[in-house]
């Protein structure tokens, strides 16, 4: 969880670890169709029945173009021990560059992150276009009109992202409810006294958590040696927050403007240049700091 007194962005945090990669949901198939019965004295044959359309399936994380992590691996792990700065930078400039292929592939590979940050943006869209006590009854959450902020945000993580037990589905769930913790311990009071600007904030937090979720668990899983002493790996998980939110937030917060005319479509597109941008980000502060 973060540190932050005031919720104008976290200052720490600890990164959850995950498990296996994800496999898309498997989505209703057509209802069966009973068998014909026998065809009376003189009538048509009966017809098959036409075969359904084949069911959309929801697309993986961009994964396929991954390169090698060895180099951006040894390198966390040198920072790991360390804390190196210059070590950190290396590590994430590595990872977009070579190791995922670019900021483009990097972002692809925020599935479920993207997924959540669209129905995250749509949230903050409404409650800048309609207001808070609106935007809960659209997500029929009318009940929590009034509650703590956090407390409603706990409601909206599982109408926008449901449990699922893979990496990509952990990720996003991980790093919504980091997100939430951050503002509790902001001290933030009801959902429906949060202003344009904090919405937008938890918005932003969220992004950058996700990003953080996704390096440790491509970097973090196999292969990287960290300290023994809890306290260091709480030091180096929260400078890596610390980079990635530092790199990104004051750079994006400018896409938002206007967010309460965006479309649904405006906020896909919207949202998947926000993860682009902030990976270009990353590896750029990266590059600067090795």
């Amino acid at each position: 969880m973060g540190t932050s007194k005031g919720y104008g962005g976290p200052t720490g945090g600890l990164v959850p670890s995950f498990l296996n990669d994800p496999a898309p949901p498997v989505l209703p198939g057509a209802p069966a169709v009973p068998p014909p019965g026998p065809a009376a004295p003189g009538a048509p044959a009966p017809q098959s029945p036409a075969t359904p359309a084949p069911q959309p399936t929801l697309p993986h994380p961009d994964t396929s173009g991954a390169g090698d992590f060895r180099g951006p691996r040894a390198n966390f792990s040198r920072f790991a021990r360390t804390g190196s700065r210059s070590s950190l930078g290396s590590a994430v400039s590595g990872y977009v560059r070579s190791g995922t292929g670019g900021a483009g592939r990097a972002a692809r590979r925020m599935g479920s992150s993207r997924a959540t940050a669209r129905g995250l943006l749509g949230v903050v869209r409404d409650f800048q276009q309609v207001g808070p006590v609106e935007t809960l009854r659209r997500l029929d959450l009318a009940g929590l009109a009034g509650r703590p902020a956090p407390d409603v945000f706990v409601s909206i993580l599982e109408f926008i992202c449901p449990p699922g037990g893979a990496v990509d589905e952990a990720i996003a769930r991980g790093a919504m409810l980091e997100t939430i913790g951050d503002m509790a311990e902001a001290g933030v009071g009801s959902f429906d006294s949060l202003t344009p600007a904090q919405m937008q904030e938890f918005f932003l937090d969220f992004v950058a958590r996700s990003i953080e979720g996704r390096v440790m668990a491509d970097l973090g899983g196999r292969g990287v040696t960290v300290p023994d002493n809890i306290a260091a790996v709480e030091s180096a998980q929260a400078q890596l927050h610390d980079f990635v939110a530092g790199a990104t937030r004051g750079q994006l917060i400018g896409r938002l403007d206007g967010v309460e005319r965006l479309s649904d479509r405006d906020i896909e597109a919207t949202v998947n240049q926000i993860y682009e941008t902030a990976f270009e980000l990353i590896a750029v502060a990266g590059e600067a700091a090795a």
